[in-house]
């Protein structure tokens, strides 16, 4: 067990180290949109995860103890179909890149083994080979839907690497996975830092998208292991906020310009609350679906722990689209509970500056037309007197002028 820290934290160190190397080449505090696609973050990223991969099946050849005979191809082809879905994104017609990503997933999951079931007992092959596919769109898309704050799409990337880290550990999966498992967070952890509020490099949707299908693929390869309620319970955050970006789009009929923007924490974000303590209640949720994950290790069967973290995960969130107070999500643990509150005061400061200001300004423009009434009447008054001084003045020298004569 020994081995996997070691290997697996060498592979992250280097990873991280490469990622970086790349991103600070970026001009920081520009977006994608605004430059050429060779410059966009994702590059970076993809081609880091791949190296890291690729090294990983050629250096640690005495980790292979998995049940399915991978080869050098089997992890260059998500890899492949992925620059598919990116392209099709650059040339910016959906339909298409949606068509394109369902089918790309399909081959996907039938070029798994035979024998592989993720609903064993349940679906027949081509049914559970269907559902597969469209899990595996879900959580493609699911990762672009979390690219409102990037962070929060990068930290579920990682979160799925770490668990499978700790799952390897226990020995219930291939230590091989856990080790380019960590390749991968070295290369999205470089990211991370990147992207923490506020924002300094920004990857596209369609790119979030990309590293969606990777991430689903590798998801795809824990689950042949017979991990697949880890792995479910690992992207509940994932399948929650999507099913409230639909829920919010086709059932209350809230058209948003991106889908993101029917996400809980883009509501709590647009209440006032600060992108980072935004970021911690989020990271709190990951930090609960990591315990409950490591959980099901234990577990009898595979069903109550992932059904009671897609509860928990939906109660979290309607806490967070402002079914209750913002604050209440924070409040189950006191870790970072100073920082929200120091946000929520320096806002509840802000708004009062702001009326405040209004007041002054309100007041000024009512003081404004009085002075310019009494300077106004004042004038008048002056131009009043000067005009009886000189007309007492001519009649002073017309008496004098009189006098004189006579």
């Amino acid at each position: 067990m020994n081995e996997i820290a070691i290997f697996g934290l060498s592979a992250l160190f280097i990873c991280f180290s490469l990622a970086t190397f790349f991103l600070s080449r970026i001009p920081l505090e520009i977006f994608t949109n605004d430059y050429d696609y060779k410059l966009d973050p994702l590059l970076a990223v993809f081609f880091t995860m791949l190296l890291g991969g690729i090294g990983c099946y050629y250096f640690f050849p005495d980790q292979y103890d998995t049940i399915k005979d991978y080869t050098c191809f089997d992890f260059i082809v998500p890899f492949i179909f992925a620059g598919i879905i990116y392209f099709c994104y650059l040339l910016g017609v959906n339909s298409i890149t949606n068509i394109v990503l369902f089918l790309l997933s399909l081959a996907i999951s039938f070029m798994q083994p035979d024998d592989f079931r993720l609903f064993d007992g349940h679906l027949i092959f081509w049914q559970d080979r269907i559902i597969v596919a469209i899990l595996l769109f879900i959580i493609s898309k699911g990762l672009g839907i979390l690219n409102g704050l990037g962070v929060i799409a990068s930290a579920q990337f990682i979160v799925v690497m770490a668990i499978t880290a700790i799952l390897a550990y226990l020995g219930v999966i291939p230590k091989v996975l856990a080790i380019i498992g960590m390749a991968y967070t070295g290369a999205m952890l470089a990211f991370a830092f990147y992207s923490w509020p506020p924002e300094k490099l920004v990857i596209t949707n369609g790119g979030f998208v990309t590293l969606g299908f990777i991430l689903g693929c590798f998801m795809l390869n824990v689950c042949v292991e017979h991990s697949g309620a880890s792995m479910f319970i690992a992207s509940s955050f994932l399948f929650t906020e999507v099913g409230y970006a639909i829920y919010k789009r086709f059932i209350l009929n809230i058209y948003q310009e991106h889908y993101y923007m029917n996400t809980s924490y883009y509501d709590i974000s647009e209440d006032g609350l600060h992108e980072k303590p935004v970021v911690i209640g989020v990271l709190k949720i990951f930090f609960i679906n990591i315990l409950l994950a490591v959980l099901q290790v234990a577990a009898k069967e595979n069903v109550a722990l992932p059904v009671f973290s897609v509860a928990l995960n939906m109660w979290m969130l309607s806490v967070l689209a402002g079914d209750a107070t913002s604050i209440q999500i924070f409040s189950i643990t006191r870790w970072g509970f100073s920082s929200i509150k120091k946000a929520l005061n320096y806002n509840n400061n802000k708004e009062k500056i702001q009326t405040e200001i209004i007041e002054s300004e309100e007041v000024f423009e009512i003081e404004e037309p009085i002075k310019e009434v009494k300077k106004s009447t004042k004038t008048k008054k002056t131009t009043k007197t000067k005009q009886q001084k000189n007309t007492s003045r001519k009649k002073t020298s017309k008496i004098t002028s009189s006098l004189k004569t006579k």
